[in-house]
C-alpha cells in the first residue's frame, strides 16, 4: 500500500492541541506575526514551536505561515492568537495598503512589475 507523500499523517486539526483560541481574535490572513523572544511552554504543539521558529527571525503573515507549514489558514489563526494570548507572538495589523487594492501610494510601476514578471519567467 503506498502513501500519498503530500498529504499528511496527522489531520490538520490536530495541530492546536485541543486548545481552543482566544474569542477575541482578530487575526486577518495579511496579519503580520512577529515572535516575542518567550519559548514555547509545554501545553504548547509541535505546530505552535514550528510557527515561532518561522518567525524568530522576523516577520511572516498568517497567509506566509499556513503555506510553509502546510495548514489552512484557519488552523494557523487559531495557533497564533494562542500564541499571541499567550505572550509569544506580537500580532502586527497589516498595512492599509495590502487591504485596498484601489491604494496606490508607494507601489511599484506596472512597467517595473511586468519586467519582474518577464525575468521570472525566463529563469
Amino acid at each position: 500500500m503506498s502513501r500519498n507523500p503530500g498529504r499528511r499523517l496527522v489531520p490538520s486539526y490536530l495541530a492546536t492541541g485541543g486548545i481552543h483560541a482566544p474569542e477575541l481574535s482578530t487575526l486577518e490572513d495579511l496579519t503580520a506575526l512577529a515572535a516575542t523572544g518567550l519559548r514555547a511552554l509545554p501545553h504548547h504543539t509541535p505546530a505552535h514551536q514550528r510557527l515561532l521558529d518561522l518567525v524568530s527571525d522576523g516577520r511572516l503573515t498568517v497567509m506566509e505561515v499556513a503555506g510553509y507549514l502546510r495548514l489552512p489558514v484557519g488552523v494557523v489563526k487559531m495557533l497564533a492568537a494562542q500564541l499571541v494570548s499567550d505572550g509569544h507572538l506580537r500580532a502586527l495589523a497589516p498595512l492599509p495598503d495590502a487591504l485596498a487594492p484601489t491604494a496606490h501610494a508607494n507601489r511599484p510601476s506596472r512597467a517595473l512589475l511586468e519586467e519582474v514578471m518577464h525575468g521570472l519567467l525566463a529563469l
